[in-house]
């Protein structure tokens, strides 16, 4: 779990590069660290009350799915080091994978027999922490 939530930190740290100047604060590794760790704890009230072996599934998978996000952003950082792409590709793609691990959280949420609302609350979660970095 430790080795996902650095390598998803590191890989948005990178990505967050391609469009630091439309971002509102200094966009960095520990930065993203701080929020993949925060979603930790936002997302445990709504699961408190499940058995402690749906929790660490719960939590392994939202970090898998979230791995793979990370995995995803790669090729664009790629391409953007070897020919910089417009911010609305880079956006764009970036969008595509949020709805990619959107729809693997909620199967997954599915799975777990948890309620569906859950996955919502992830993408909560990230638009709040959106505001304050636009």
């Amino acid at each position: 779990m430790l080795l996902s939530i650095i390598a998803v930190a590191f890989t948005l740290s990178r990505y967050a590069l391609l469009i630091q100047h439309l971002l509102s604060i200094k966009y960095n590794w520990l930065f993203e660290l701080c929020m993949v760790t925060g979603m930790l704890f936002f997302q445990y009230p709504f699961i408190y009350k499940r058995t402690w072996k749906t929790k660490l599934d719960y939590y392994f998978y939202m970090l898998l799915v979230s791995l793979m996000g990370g995995i995803l952003l790669w090729p664009v950082i790629i391409v953007n080091h070897f020919d910089p792409c417009t911010d609305l590709i880079n956006i764009v793609y970036f969008f595509a994978v949020v709805w990619v691990m959107f729809w693997q959280h909620k199967k997954i949420v599915q799975q777990l027999l948890l309620p569906v609302f859950i996955s919502y609350t992830w993408v909560l979660y990230r638009l709040i922490i959106l505001i304050f970095i636009v």
